[in-house]
């Protein structure tokens, strides 16, 4: 920091004088009496003061700008940034403007001739611009592409205008002397001139004839009818919402779709039309098919062989979201159906996507309880307007929370800060639910490690329109400054290190879930959680991996509709069921070489420009209580979360997780806070009353 200066500075009146007089006035001005009879010496111009005291501000390392937060890692990052990169095959290196005038709708039929041959003048402008790196022989080409066919000779005014144009303004005086010269083998005098050599072009190579009495759209505009199949029209409508149909609209033509006929009209002129034919046939040639049968899919892949959700209703919640056409095989076995997409990657992100709807957790049990201060019908269900912290299936259905209606206007009453009182009958009702709910479905599994902790999270209770579905969304509901006046979990050592060493902790979640087949096709085997810390390149730390199944995830969803949020009591059973690398460094893994194998062919990383790869199958050990010997069991990837912790103490006595948790463009991103119980094991009916009495307090 500069040191300030500071002083007085007086002026001598303005005049028009004074500009001439300046340097003499200021040379025999050297003192000035003050008030109080002491004389000051007053700088003149050239001289500085001298600062009569230094001012240094001191910067910590936040203000300074020496430590930065991570940033979130571009594949979490919720933008179309990499969804624009993915280009059509038949239109690639083709950039169009999505708001400019070009823009037209699919079906517009009714569109002037004129404008549409304006818009496709706009775009030829465009694309017969060449730079120096053209060949010569492209340039001319172009030239004999623009000659009209022999049924296009005769023509209207407007048309003949418009070839003229695109000559003029296209091409230089050498290359349309070069393409007479070459294709009609005319020699032209050096003294020619543009305006005179377009006209004899038009004329005498191409023949052109205006007819006066013919109108603008008769020579403009072609229709062509193209077949297609119908799954080649819900690709072409599904795809990008429809970018490839809009792609060629603004081009100019005019395209619509007869959904019941297998037909796509295009209306343009007649080397547009000839171009969007080329480009679909192209297009449609990329078709890829897979068949799946989805009865053998929801039986491998669900608790019991069943699922909640019909082999149909799964279908059509796949199909939009992964761009791909599912065509039912009456032939086949039942509920097989033919999955067909542009590119085999939308095949691979429908199945995956089949998965994760399925929304497999077998060791989850949750029940719900109603704590408002008033009865149920003295509040009312609002909206839940924050779908992005939901995941894509979720985000289909509409969500409501139940809460207490505000009066409008104005109010004498003086609201009063509420808080969840819990009585101690209540209490030990919650408890008992907690403790005497049993989950028999999944099978007992040895492990490393078993621990079991209690935890309450905030969040929001949610129900869909037909309240036959209940969730519980995570959400912090303004308590982050409350929050970040709790002291850290772990001890500073010094008040540097609080802005010198990011306290934040950074990890990403794989989530699998089993394919239940073969000699395990009766056991609800849990999803396999994989842990890794990320390192300063947003790539997975292969060493710091923890393989985790939650064999027992017991919940009370406890509804409060006079607060501001809901609450979520937990016990969560968890088995790390391999060990870390610093237990055993030398032998990691070597009673797991399915997993060896999964590292090794992963891709972690989490960067921008580098390509995710996740192996789609894991073969794991698993020692069953009941079997002599571990059982290998294939796990198939669901997903990946991104999540930041914060870890701070309430209390000096338990652990407050503060986490933002990102899925992506499909997962979701929301904070989330739980108020956890360190001592893992079972709690006592004291331990749990005065947990809950503890967090109702703080909030």
């Amino acid at each position: 920091m500069l040191p300030s200066l500071l002083g007085t500075v007086k002026f001598w009146p303005r005049c028009s004088a004074s500009i001439f007089r300046s340097k003499r006035l200021l040379t025999n001005s050297r003192r000035i009496a003050q008030r109080d009879g002491s004389l000051e010496l007053v700088t003149t111009r050239g001289k500085k003061l001298k600062p009569k005291k230094a001012q240094i501000v001191i910067l910590d390392p936040r203000e300074a700008g020496l430590f930065k937060r991570k940033r979130t890692p571009a594949h979490f990052q919720r933008n179309d940034r990499h969804r624009t990169k993915e280009r059509l095959s038949a239109l690639q290196g083709v950039e169009f403007d999505d708001h400019g005038p070009s823009r037209r709708t699919l079906g517009s039929a009714d569109s002037p001739a004129g404008d549409i041959l304006q818009e496709i003048e706009s775009q030829r402008r465009k694309l017969l611009v060449f730079k120096n790196t053209v060949p010569k022989e492209q340039v001319i080409k172009s030239i004999h592409d623009l000659k009209p066919g022999a049924d296009a000779q005769v023509m209207s005014l407007k048309r003949y205008e418009q070839l003229k144009a695109l000559l003029e303004i296209a091409y230089t005086l050498p290359q349309l002397k070069e393409y007479a010269k070459q294709y009609h083998n005319l020699s032209s005098s050096k003294s020619i001139t543009k305006k005179a050599l377009i006209p004899k072009i038009l004329d005498k190579l191409w023949h052109c004839q205006v007819d006066e009495t013919m109108s603008e759209g008769q020579d403009l505009m072609v229709e062509r009818i193209i077949d297609v199949q119908t799954r080649d029209i819900y690709l072409l409508l599904l795809t990008n919402n429809g970018k490839i149909l809009q792609n060629f609209a603004r081009l100019g033509a005019t395209v619509a779709v007869a959904l019941s006929e297998n037909k796509i009209i295009v209306r343009a002129t007649k080397s547009l039309v000839k171009y969007v034919e080329v480009s679909l046939r192209k297009i449609l040639d990329n078709v890829q098919r897979e068949i799946v049968s989805i009865n053998d899919l929801i039986q491998e892949h669900s608790c019991d062989n069943n699922a909640d959700i019909t082999p149909s209703a799964l279908v059509s919640l796949v199909q939009k979201e992964s761009a791909t056409y599912f065509e039912e095989l009456p032939d086949e076995n039942p509920e097989t159906y033919a999955i067909t997409s542009f590119g085999t990657k939308r095949i691979i992100r429908a199945k995956n996507l089949l998965l994760w709807a399925l929304d497999y957790n077998p060791q989850v049990t949750e029940s719900v309880k109603f704590l408002g201060e008033h009865d149920r019908s003295n509040y009312m269900a609002f909206p839940f307007t924050d779908i992005d912290d939901l995941d894509w299936v979720r985000r289909k259905k509409s969500w409501f929370r139940l809460q207490e209606p505000v009066k409008k206007g104005p109010t004498t009453l003086v609201h009063k800060a509420r808080r969840l009182v819990l009585t101690h009958g209540k209490t030990d009702e919650l408890y008992q639910s907690l403790v005497e709910t049993q989950n028999d479905s999944v099978p007992k599994i040895q492990a490393a490690v078993e621990s079991k902790t209690w935890s309450i999270t905030l969040g929001h209770i949610l129900e869909d329109e037909e309240k036959q579905v209940t969730i519980f969304q995570p959400k912090v509901s303004g308590m982050v400054p409350k929050l970040m006046q709790l002291p850290l979990y772990d001890d500073i050592v010094t008040q540097d290190e609080l802005y010198t060493v990011d306290q934040h902790e950074y990890y990403v979640q794989l989530k699998l879930i089993p394919k239940m087949d073969g000699s395990v096709n009766t056991r609800n085997i849990p999803p396999l959680e994989l842990w890794f810390e990320l390192d300063d390149d947003d790539k997975a730390i292969n060493s710091t991996v923890r393989c985790l199944l939650h064999a027992e995830d017991k919940s009370l969803l406890l509804e409060t509709p006079h607060l501001s949020h809901d609450l979520k009591v937990t016990m969560d059973r968890t088995l790390e069921v391999t060990k870390s690398y610093d237990q055993a460094p030398q032998n990691w893994l070597e009673d797991q070489p399915g997993l060896k194998e999964f590292l090794l062919r992963a891709r972690l990383t989490f960067r921008e420009n580098e390509k995710l790869f996740v192996p789609k199958h894991l073969k794991y050990n698993l020692q069953f209580q009941d079997r002599s010997e571990p059982e290998p069991v294939t796990f198939e990837y669901v997903n990946v979360k991104y999540h930041r912790v914060l870890k701070m103490k309430l209390m000096d006595k338990y652990l407050v997780q503060f986490s933002d948790v990102n899925g992506g463009s499909r997962g979701g991103h929301f904070k989330q806070v739980d108020f956890v119980n360190p001592e893992c094991g079972d709690m006592s009916r004291e331990e749990f009353g005065e947990l809950m009495r503890n967090v109702a307090e703080f909030l």
